[in-house]
């Protein structure tokens, strides 16, 4: 409640604009004593002022507010505008006096009242708009007609459907409803628009058939086809393609096509449906094209590949991406894609034309070809992959080789890939080496791991998930190849595993420490030793230790334990401790939070009111 509000009042007539808005924002607050005001208020010179006035009516609401607006709706623009906004805000106390407006004189104002009808929806009895679509004036019908299709008032459609006689922007209004109401009944008599001289109205009347979703206008649709305008064309093939074709409807393929080929990407979205409901394998040519030319790179094309890699997999393809494999009119991107394709669907038939592809002089057609004949995993192909595996010149290709022949399990490639790891130079091939061999044989890797030089064995270690073979690597020579293991141990999360961690948390090492800490966060240990890590003498070690705790322990524990880190003299460590108590939430987490509000930091103190405010 606003004290002293006649002295506020008086403020609105000052002749300073920042004191009217200020008295304006605070009757906001106040009662139907401000209301009058107010409305004056709207028609100040300043735009600020006129902005707080509206927003204070509406904070105010109410029927009186509502009524002493309602004249605002015969004035200027300006103003007639601003009760309109104010009158949909208030919302459902508007409706009983609107009903008065449905016989105004004034066209705009009967109109400005169906508007709010289908704007505030709440507590409005359709049945009073329905009379308006007989009004003299064609813009208050159409206004009645797109009111009852938004109120979805379905006893209206007889009345809708003898408004599609009407003129063209009453009979556009009357189908946009008769679709929101998806009224099937009044098919025949949308159909039957599709004769009509108006462009506006076919091109509306086949949208909303399409919305209708109803079979029995199929044939009507199909016979206006072949004479429909370019623009109409799509509009048809949408709206078959909503209600649903079927293989007999292989006419179409060609409209089809043509939409996928000139159309946006929406167009061409809708053409792959049907596309995909017709198995219409002449368009696999032209949906290849399309992939062939988007760049990869470029925002939003992974996922149009995706919708015609999606099409073409639902479509009987396999001989049309056969035939494309030896077209000269495909672009390398596009016969990249076709192998792609012909590899997830393990077509046998195209591995022998494939073995030609891995001399080509495109490096991503090469490594589109070794992926493919691992995943089509045809033996007869080891010694080609093998002979790609060794002597390709790009290193992309050579990894992808080697991971075919993991997948393809090849037993015969086990000594070559040995034999490469010896010469290989770049880490993420000896990566893929690794992972081949191990699933190739697994034994055989790991009986010996001594043997191999430290980026294989600190591979083995990224990759292995037997704890006897991690504890071994844990004790390696080779640094990288033990915080490897010991990131290895943590995932294993095993009784021997987890004991190894904590022996590690005595390391002097501190960056031992600290993967030995991590590893128990991935096991989900709980010790006392990891509490204790939290007092380690290096910082990013009691970093991660408040991550593990977090991730680790119930929640109430955890809270008391990463909360005692507020004091921490290194920030990085209070700010962990800060986002790990607001991942955790709850009452324990904001009161912990609350307690630290006053820390002398600055920033940690932002940070704590950021973390409040999230929770």
């Amino acid at each position: 409640m606003v004290k002293n509000i006649k002295k506020i009042i008086q403020n609105l007539e000052s002749d300073d604009p920042p004191a009217r808005r200020r008295a304006a924002e605070t009757l906001g607050e106040g009662d139907e004593r401000a209301i009058y005001p107010l409305v004056k208020a709207l028609n100040d010179e300043n735009a600020g002022v006129q902005d707080a006035a509206m927003r204070a009516l509406i904070s105010i609401g109410g029927e009186v507010t509502a009524y002493m607006v309602l004249p605002l709706l015969r004035s200027n623009t300006l103003l007639r505008n601003t009760a309109l906004i104010i009158l949909k805000e208030l919302g459902e106390v508007a409706v009983p006096l609107l009903y008065s407006l449905l016989k105004d004189k004034d066209d705009d104002v009967r109109k400005f009242a169906i508007d709010l009808f289908g704007e505030i929806k709440r507590g409005v009895d359709p049945s009073r708009v329905v009379p308006l679509l007989g009004d003299v004036n064609a813009n208050v019908r159409a206004a009645a007609a797109k009111a009852l299709g938004v109120l979805e008032y379905r006893a209206a459609v007889p009345e809708l459907v003898h408004a599609l006689g009407d003129e063209e922007w009453v009979a556009f209004s009357a189908l946009e409803a008769l679709g929101d109401l998806m009224a099937q009944e009044a098919a025949g008599e949308i159909a039957a628009l599709l004769s009509s001289p108006s462009g506006v109205v076919r091109f509306v009347a086949i949208e909303t058939l399409g919305r209708l979703k109803t079979a029995s206008v199929l044939d009507a649709l199909l016979e206006y086809l072949p004479r429909a305008s370019e623009e109409e064309k799509n509009a048809v093939i949408k709206s078959l393609i909503l209600i649903g074709i079927t293989p007999e409807m292989a006419d179409l393929s060609d409209y089809l096509i043509a939409m996928l080929k000139d159309g946006d990407w929406n167009d061409r979205e809708i053409a792959l449906k049907g596309m995909v409901a017709l198995n219409c394998r002449k368009a696999v040519p032209y949906i290849v094209d399309i992939a062939g030319s988007l760049d990869p790179s470029v925002p939003g094309s992974e996922e149009r590949i995706s919708l015609l890699k999606s099409a073409i997999n639902a479509i009987d393809a396999e001989e049309e991406l056969l035939n494309l494999l030896e077209s000269s009119d495909i672009k390398y991107r596009g016969k990249s894609f076709a192998i792609e394709i012909l590899g997830e669907t393990r077509s046998k038939r195209a591995t022998f034309r494939l073995i030609d592809y891995l001399n080509d002089m495109r490096r991503d057609l090469r490594r589109a070809t070794v992926e493919a004949l691992g995943e089509i995993g045809d033996p007869e192909v080891i010694g080609h992959l093998l002979e790609a595996s060794q002597r390709d010149v790009d290193a992309h290709v050579r990894r992808s080789a080697i991971e075919a022949l993991g997948n393809i399990q090849a037993k015969e490639a086990y000594t070559p890939l040995v034999d490469l790891l010896a010469v290989e130079r770049y880490y993420d091939v000896v990566e893929k080496i690794v992972e081949a061999l191990l699933k190739i044989d697994t034994g055989s890797l790991l009986a010996d791991l001594s043997r191999y030089n430290s980026n294989v064995r600190e591979v083995a270690a990224k990759t292995i998930c037997e704890v006897d073979i991690l504890l071994q690597l844990a004790d390696d020579t080779e640094k990288k190849v033990r915080m490897a293991a010991i990131y290895g141990l943590g995932r294993a999360g095993t009784q021997k595993a987890v004991a190894k961690l904590i022996h590690f948390l005595g390391d002097s090492d501190p960056d031992i420490r600290k993967t030995a800490v991590v590893g128990l966060g991935d096991a989900r240990s709980c010790s006392a030793e990891l509490f204790d890590a939290l007092h380690d003498d290096d910082p990013w070690v009691r970093f991660y230790a408040i991550k593990a705790i977090a991730f680790s322990c119930d929640e109430e524990k955890a809270v008391f334990l990463i909360s005692s880190m507020f004091d921490d003299e290194f920030i990085p460590v209070v700010m962990s401790a800060i986002d790990s108590i607001k991942q955790i939430g709850g009452r324990e987490a904001y009161e912990a939070l609350v307690a630290h509000e006053g820390h002398p930091n600055p920033d940690v103190q932002e940070k704590i009111r950021e973390a409040l405010h999230s929770l």
